[in-house]
């Protein structure tokens, strides 16, 4: 008859629980970033779809421009051939309408790519975590018999 194997110790269990609880923790991270990164590509999606409009608009022609959680103010377009972009650390600059929509495009592939990676390292460390809860219930089987 095989001998089944030996039973973990409490220390072992312990180890485990504990990684279990960080890769939990790393998990609950990555999802809260990505939410931050959905929101940033929701943002760059509405300020390229603003910005298209505004060159397609004539100048002195009334627009509404968003303001946010789907509000919009009446607005005069002065000039369709500068937009003041921001560039970080709350500084912004005034770019081309061009330069603009390669600016927000090239921010939202950045964005795109991070997410991708953060859905791998999620990827990963469910992984981590399946393989956990397999090994513990291994170890419950163990205590029951």
């Amino acid at each position: 008859m095989a001998e089944s194997p030996a039973a973990p110790s409490e220390e072992e269990i312990r180890r485990l629980l504990m990684v279990y609880q960080q890769h939990q923790a790393e998990a609950e991270a990555i999802v809260q970033q990505l939410g931050i990164f959905q929101l940033s590509m929701e943002g760059c999606e509405k300020a390229l779809a603003a910005v298209e409009a505004m060159d397609a608009a004539g100048e002195d022609q009334e627009i509404l421009v968003p303001i946010g959680q789907g509000s919009f103010v009446h607005a005069r377009l002065a000039s369709k051939d500068k937009v003041v972009v921001g560039v970080g650390a709350g500084v912004s600059i005034e770019k081309s309408t061009q330069e603009a929509k390669e600016a927000l495009t090239q921010r939202k592939a950045q964005l795109s790519e991070a997410t991708a990676k953060l859905n791998q390292a999620l990827s990963r460390i469910e992984a981590e975590m399946g393989k956990i809860q397999s090994i513990a219930a291994e170890y419950e089987r163990q205590f029951s018999q």
